[in-house]
């Protein structure tokens, strides 16, 4: 695909390299200038790669060519650190990138390159993040994949890894557990509907489904019945 020309102050015109000067802010970028002109910033090691010298002939595709792979690597420098953090789905990175000004093309040149190097890997993201934040947090499936779709993943990745990392008695003794915790903060409430409902809805924010927090909830207003507390 040949690269767009990006917005500038002056056209790109074909003619001799006539100076590279290294940038004094950014010394690991140099300024190309052509017929006495300046033209674009790259970096040192695109000046190495493309063979960048004094009184070489650059037409302008070449100099597109050029600075579109300068884009890229500044892409893919900021992505890396991004990344380098913790995992990030590509939804995530892209998002990143648009944030830093990169465009679509020089997004998905970048994307591509790190699914290569295995850097980007969705369907191993929404495992990690089901199983992290259900052991951890006890998080319910529903809440799961909210959090999921908000980070772009596929819903095909989301439902594989629901599926491979949540056993139902996993779910019902997690939903339990909350339900264990949060029962007697609500009993300052008089009405058993009302403490019933509060604990339903506080399950519901957990992202359990509704048949898990019904029966859960029956669990534990009949167990308190049944001891004398209800």
């Amino acid at each position: 695909m040949k690269p767009e020309e990006p917005k500038r102050e002056r056209p790109l015109k074909e003619g001799k390299i006539t100076r590279l000067a290294q940038q004094k802010r950014k010394p690991e970028r140099v300024s190309v200038f052509v017929n006495g002109d300046f033209a674009f910033g790259v970096h040192m090691d695109l000046v190495l790669e493309h063979g960048l010298y004094k009184g070489l002939d650059l037409d302008v595709p070449t100099q597109l060519e050029i600075i579109a792979a300068d884009r890229t690597r500044a892409a893919n420098e900021v992505a890396l650190t991004y990344l380098s953090y913790k995992a990030r789905t590509e939804q995530e990175v892209r998002r990143k990138l648009a944030r830093k000004d990169f465009d679509d093309t020089v997004a998905d040149r970048t994307v591509a390159r790190l699914h290569e190097l295995g850097y980007l890997d969705d369907a191993a993201y929404a495992h990690s993040y089901v199983e992290g934040r259900f052991r951890n947090r006890g998080y319910g499936p529903q809440r799961l994949r909210r959090d999921l779709q908000k980070r772009g993943v596929a819903a095909r990745h989301i439902d594989a890894a629901l599926e491979a990392m949540l056993e139902e008695d996993d779910v019902l003794d997690a939903a339990r557990g909350h339900a264990e915790k949060r029962w007697p903060r609500l009993a300052r409430e008089p009405d058993p509907y009302k403490r019933r409902q509060k604990l339903t809805n506080y399950l519901r924010r957990r992202g359990f489904a509704y048949e898990t927090i019904r029966r859960v909830v029956e669990e534990i207003a009949q167990q308190d019945e049944e001891s004398g507390n209800l």
